[in-house]
């Protein structure tokens, strides 16, 4: 993985943030989606790489996703369950993104985003109210995800969501300029360019 395409929070490589919302994020956290899956473009290879995408995206709070690490510690293999259902989720969402998805597909997208949403309870204070996790656990940082997807999907007016078309790319990203083709113009664009051009020059 290039470092175009990647930071290091506390320690963990994630991809860069380029897509412009948390549930697209998630979709991000796969390198390559035109080819078949390799371990060498998964970026959710812990517990903590999800949780800290939940954070870094905006999903959750720093505080709230620190105890969701300390509860990961203490239950490893339920935290590794929220990794391969992670991994499962992300793969149906990005088939809905890009209208590919069955509806299986879309039906356990719908299901998962549903009992995340059970999981929440109103916290009124003041004038103000937040939806929170009502009991903190293993789960918050990927139900945090599902509840951002739920609603983009259900947002009738946001941006397109666009794939972008670079070479073993296609990750995904709100198109809020309506002119933007990919998600890094320094890096896909001018790797399409310089393809071009080649083509030219041998043609």
């Amino acid at each position: 993985m290039s470092a175009s395409w990647w930071v290091e929070v506390d320690g963990v490589v994630l991809p860069k943030q380029l897509a412009g919302h948390p549930a697209l994020e998630l979709c991000n956290t796969r390198a390559g989606w035109r080819s078949a899956p390799d371990p060498r473009g998964e970026y959710l290879r812990s517990y903590d790489a999800l949780a800290l995408v939940a954070q870094t995206s905006g999903a959750l709070p720093e505080d709230v996703v620190n105890d969701a690490r300390a509860a990961g510690l203490h239950r490893p293999a339920a935290a590794a369950r929220e990794v391969d259902r992670a991994r499962a989720i992300r793969a149906d969402l990005y088939a809905i993104w890009t209208g590919s998805a069955s509806k299986t597909a879309r039906g356990r997208v719908a299901s998962g985003i549903a009992a995340a949403r059970a999981r929440q309870r109103l916290v009124i204070d003041g004038d103000s109210a937040t939806w929170e996790f009502g009991t903190p656990g293993v789960a918050d940082p990927l139900d945090a995800l599902l509840v951002a997807s739920g609603e983009l999907l259900a947002d009738s007016g946001r941006a397109p969501v666009v794939a972008c078309p670079g070479i073993d790319c296609g990750w995904l990203f709100l198109n809020t300029s309506r002119r933007r083709r990919w998600c890094q113009m320094a890096v896909c664009g001018n790797r399409a360019k310089q393809a071009a051009f080649s083509r030219r020059a041998h043609s």
